[in-house]
């Protein structure tokens, strides 16, 4: 006999109430059937006993308990069900309620732990609550760890925003830059980090009223920390929307640039310094040429007899000019070779007095105005040091060339000695002008002059006291401004004793 397929053939035909009785039979099964065939965990438990009375083949794969192994037994036990507000919490709602929804900590047979988003329904005509679990484990797991990494972040405050701009997280890069612990600043407006000249403005709002229109919005500025302290900001602000469009908040991240603001505005003021500079050196060298392109007309234009009488008169001149020329273009020599890094300086015992005596010789012979008379204290002894003594030379001709410029009405420049802690000292005194407490802290800057009304006429690159102090740290020494007043300033040039 072969194997028949298909439908069986009833020997007899079944009458209407067999009929019945099967699709009776049918209908009862075809729920089960139904629900055996859903992803989720869906399992039916007694209110009062919280006894499980049906296992779906989705809570089997889910939990790896067996319909046999589940059915009976108390669900709470079985899987270590807890949650953040307590389990007896979600009983009580459901009872009282007829729904609960929420998210469960549960374990699996092989005792590995799992989360899940939970919907109970209550039947109150059978006193049976039909649970439905899926689980979101990967999606939690994935959540924490992104939620450690940017809690973790220190170099960037990492937080979001609710959609009227208030604080709703705070990483640990956040409480960094700007000084504000969670418990401070969550619910707090995030206006609070802007001048209050910007929030005047209304900056807060319209930044985030351009993130919702634009969905991000990125910019750099000044922002405020706890302390009230400022610091450089790059910013950049998203706005979050859900699957329907609606904005449900920002997202922002803010990184403290300060250090790197500082050094661009530094670079931007040294390319202003050094323009400025190089129209002074056209300057200064202008003047001097001119001197020197006059007295070679005179000299050319001169009879035999008239040449020795011109020479006479115009050599110490020339001289001061040319040696004039010289210094200005050994300063810049000398400052190309300390930006890169290429300045050679000698460490020799020498007498600090002897060398300052030379250089006063030869600042001499480019004043020879009776109005600034050089007048040395006398130092009883060698005053030896170790360094570089053409440098010596170089700082101390900046010094007294400086206190003859600034001392217009004349009067005493004095050079005074002295030993200070390890150090030999020589210090430069006028009776001029002075300097401006406010002008004080620029004067070492490279490139940098005091721009004073009733001292246009003044000439100087800005060069002199830059190079000056950085020759004389480089050699272990400094060069700094004791004082000065409107009746005259002082300076003093050091470095380390023999």
């Amino acid at each position: 006999m072969g194997l028949r397929l298909g439908p069986p053939r009833w020997k007899t035909r079944p009458g209407a109430g067999t009929l019945a009785r099967v699709g009776i039979e049918r209908r009862r099964t075809e729920p089960s059937r139904l629900l055996n065939l859903a992803f989720d965990a869906i399992f039916a438990i007694d209110a009062n006993s919280h006894v499980i009375t049906y296992w779906n083949a989705g809570a089997e794969g889910m939990y790896g308990y067996s319909r046999e192994e589940a059915v009976g037994q108390v669900s709470g036990v079985l899987l270590k069900t807890r949650k953040s507000t307590g389990q007896d919490d979600a009983y009580e709602q459901v009872t009282r309620e007829g729904r609960w929804d929420g998210r469960l900590v549960q374990t699996r047979h092989d005792g590995a732990e799992l989360y899940v988003d939970a919907k109970w329904v209550l039947d109150p005509e059978s006193g049976i609550i039909l649970e439905v679990n899926r689980e979101v484990t990967d999606q939690i797991r994935l959540a924490e760890r992104f939620e450690l990494l940017v809690s973790s972040v220190r170099d960037y405050a990492i937080f979001l925003l609710d959609p009227e701009g208030r604080v709703a997280s705070w990483n640990e890069g956040a409480r960094r830059i700007k000084g504000y612990e969670e418990d401070e600043i969550v619910g707090q407006n995030y206006a609070v980090f802007y001048s209050p000249e910007a929030q005047a403005d209304g900056i807060p709002a319209l930044n985030l009223a351009i993130a919702t229109e634009t969905g991000a919005l990125e910019y750099e500025g000044w922002r405020v920390r706890k302390d009230g302290t400022q610091f450089w900001a790059t910013v950049v602000i998203t706005a979050l929307r859900d699957p329907s469009g609606r904005l449900t908040g920002f997202a922002k991240v803010t990184r403290d640039m300060t250090a790197r603001q500082l050094e661009r505005q530094r670079l931007e003021e040294l390319e202003r310094s050094k323009s400025t500079f190089l129209n002074l050196v056209a300057h200064e060298l202008r003047s001097p040429l001119t001197v020197l392109r006059g007295y070679i007309s005179l000299f050319r234009d001169a009879d035999q007899k008239a040449l020795y009488e011109l020479a006479q008169k115009s050599l110490p001149a020339l001289e001061a000019r040319t040696v004039e020329m010289g210094r200005l273009v050994d300063q810049m020599v000398e400052v190309a070779r300390l930006e890169e890094g290429t300045m050679d300086l000698r460490a020799e015992r020498f007498d600090m007095t002897s060398a300052v005596e030379r250089s006063i010789e030869a600042m001499k012979a480019l004043d020879s105005s009776s109005s600034h008379p050089i007048r040395i204290e006398a130092f009883p002894e060698e005053l030896n040091v170790v360094g570089d003594a053409d440098r010596l030379h170089t700082m101390v001709s900046n010094l007294l060339s400086n206190a003859i410029k600034y001392s217009p009405e004349g009067g005493d420049i004095t050079i005074a000695f002295s030993r200070e802690a390890g150090f030999g000292r020589v210090t430069v005194s006028d009776h001029g002008v002075g300097i401006p407490p406010e002008d004080q802290a620029r004067l070492f800057s490279p490139f940098s002059r005091v721009a004073r009304k009733d001292l246009r006429y003044v000439a100087g690159t800005g060069m002199g006291l830059y190079l000056s102090r950085e020759l004389a740290r480089r050699q272990g020494g400094d060069v700094a401004l004791l004082y000065s007043s409107p009746g005259g300033s002082a300076f003093a040039v050091t470095l380390p004793l023999a």
